[in-house]
């Protein structure tokens, strides 16, 4: 009974597969050691080949020199805790301090600005109380030459026979004016000259005081 069911099973499911060998891993041969000259640096000698490098461990510290430059460095660019505290605070109040004084200019230039308005307002009003008073003396130049016409504009170049007559008329104007300065200056100057020779003259003549010995 057994036999006649593996026979069937066997028809069943076909001819027997022979079992495959397990695939064998590839392993490379180890590449060849080259031999390479010992570093010129003892440090990188001592890393590489230890005690056989003949390089006394002791010598490998940096000296003094190089420890007080090592810590400068590091104060400069890795500065401790308490330094940067300290860094940051003065830093808060010198910005602080600068607030407060922009805040003071403010205030005091808000605080002037009505005395700078009116300041401005008075200097605007006696700047067209000039114009108006040049181009009344204008008028009055003219008319005296028997013209007009109405004068140019103040800062408006001449045009015309009028306004050429006008520029000579003001001209004459200042020439009488610097002549008649000059006048007033050499009175003053003989008025002071009189009254100076007039007190000298009164003045007694030195010596001794009458009734002395």
């Amino acid at each position: 009974m057994a036999a006649a069911l593996r026979r069937a099973l066997a028809a069943a499911l076909g001819p027997a597969r022979p079992i495959a060998a397990p695939a064998r891993r590839y392993r490379a041969p180890p590449l060849p050691l080259r031999p390479r000259p010992a570093p010129a640096d003892p440090a990188r000698r001592f890393g590489r080949l230890g005690e056989a490098a003949g390089v006394p461990a002791g010598s490998l510290w940096p000296g003094p020199e190089r420890l007080r430059e090592a810590e400068a460095e590091e104060r400069e660019w890795d500065p401790p805790l308490r330094d940067r505290q300290a860094a940051l605070e003065r830093r808060e109040r010198e910005e602080a301090r600068e607030r407060e004084e922009r805040a003071q200019r403010v205030a005091a230039a808000v605080a002037a600005m009505p005395s700078r308005v009116r300041a401005w307002r008075e200097e605007r009003a006696a700047a067209r109380e000039r114009a108006r008073a040049e181009a009344e003396r204008r008028r009055r130049l003219l008319e005296g030459a028997g013209l007009a016409l109405a004068p140019p504009r103040p800062g408006a170049p001449p045009r015309g026979p009028a306004q050429a007559l006008l520029a000579e008329l003001e001209r004459r104007e200042r020439r009488e004016q610097k002549r008649r300065r000059r006048r007033e200056r050499d009175e003053a100057a003989r008025s002071a000259l009189a009254a100076a020779e007039a007190a000298a003259a009164e003045r007694p003549p030195p010596g001794p005081p009458p009734g002395g010995s």
